[in-house]
């Protein structure tokens, strides 16, 4: 009986519980803006045309091209293959310069001919340092040399002026980010490889063979090096732009109102500043105030909220209006105080959802750090 009475009351108590605390729900006002990169190094007015030139030992063709060429010139002699073969590369680097490297933009065209931009990338040869000879193949992190290969893009006027003289350094896109290090999970996966590199012992023996190993990658090298001159070119040369998905937050649930306001405030100044209609935009001066003024009143918010989805919110929306009044440090203050920004970039995110909006403003943090004072909103 005493059971019964005790279950009585705990089904009683917990309903109870429940309707004392709603669940707070957040409300996405999307915002969009434009960065306008500016080039580091602009142009002078009479320069209209380029030329692309590869020097590179390193092959372009991976082992897909090399079966599909292979699969039509098999009825070739050895010394037509050899022509045929070189026509190939040299067809590929072009294709590779012209998409990579390319300025394609008005004003600037490609030409082959007197062209009043000369662009260099020359390739260095491979180089194996610190060669680990004491290695742990069980630990698929244990580091196994570091490897050493370069380029150098070089941009000259029809005078022979260097404009530019850029060197560019190959890494690996590892799970951690970017190294150059060699490690036993990047090459042990094939048994015989691993087998024949553990019974090797003489250091140059195995350097050879690691650098055999990754020779097998020397399209892929290549192509890494055309993309980063093609990247560095346009930071370089280049006015360029990239467009913003962010969003203000708010609370759904009753009680939140001026929360509210000032998102709205804030979404529809930040908004105005790229309107289509002439009527309604607005310079981001004279946003300025209605910024200023949802920030005010979020801090005077965040002071006094206990409810951690309403501090997300606050954090989010006080992290946003900061990066866009260039306070790049209150911004990742605050950033760091939303519980779902750790390990951002290993969570998914539907289109639409806080993930979503919260790993754009990442992004536009994360273009402005890297950019300065050359990105500004357009």
């Amino acid at each position: 009986m005493r059971n019964l009475s005790i279950l009585i009351t705990l089904l009683l108590y917990f309903p109870l519980q429940g309707l004392g605390q709603k669940k707070i729900k957040l409300t996405k006002n999307p915002v969009v803006w434009t960065y306008q990169l500016e080039p580091r190094n602009p142009l002078p007015e009479n320069v209209k045309t380029y030329s692309i030139e590869i020097q590179t030992d390193l092959d372009p063709m991976d082992f897909w091209d090399e079966a599909n060429w292979l699969s039509q010139v098999r009825d070739k002699d050895y010394r037509e293959k050899e022509l045929l073969r070189q026509k190939a590369v040299k067809d590929t680097l072009r294709k590779w310069g012209s998409k990579y490297m390319g300025l394609n933009k008005h004003p600037f065209v490609e030409s082959t001919q007197n062209s009043d931009l000369t662009i260099k990338l020359a390739t260095d040869s491979f180089k194996l340092e610190n060669l680990q000879m004491d290695v742990d193949y069980s630990d698929p992190e244990s580091i196994l040399g570091e490897l050493d290969i370069s380029a150098m893009l070089t941009v000259l006027d029809n005078n022979g002026k260097i404009l530019l003289d850029s060197p560019i350094r190959y890494y690996i896109d590892d799970l951690d980010g970017k190294t150059t290090y060699l490690k036993v999970r990047h090459f042990m996966m094939n048994p015989s490889f691993k087998l024949k590199f553990k019974m090797t012992k003489k250091p140059e023996k195995k350097r050879k063979l690691l650098v055999k190993r990754v020779k097998k990658y020397e399209a892929d090298i290549l192509e890494y090096f055309v993309i980063e001159a093609g990247k560095t070119l346009k930071q370089n040369f280049i006015v360029q732009s990239k467009q913003i998905h962010a969003a203000t937050f708010g609370i759904k649930n009753k009680g939140h109102e001026a929360l509210n306001d000032a998102s709205e405030r804030a979404k529809s100044a930040i908004n105005a500043v790229s309107a289509f209609s002439k009527k309604k935009r607005r310079s981001w001066s004279d946003v300025q105030p209605d910024l200023s003024s949802a920030l005010h009143d979020w801090r005077d918010q965040l002071s006094r909220a206990t409810n951690p989805e309403v501090q997300k919110a606050l954090h989010s929306n006080i992290a946003l209006v900061s990066l866009l009044s260039n306070d790049l440090t209150t911004c990742k203050l605050h950033l760091n105080k939303i519980p779902q920004y750790k390990d951002l970039e290993s969570k998914g995110s539907l289109s639409g959802s806080y993930i979503y909006y919260l790993k754009g403003l990442d992004a536009a943090l994360k273009f402005k750090e890297k950019h300065g004072k050359f990105a500004n909103i357009q």
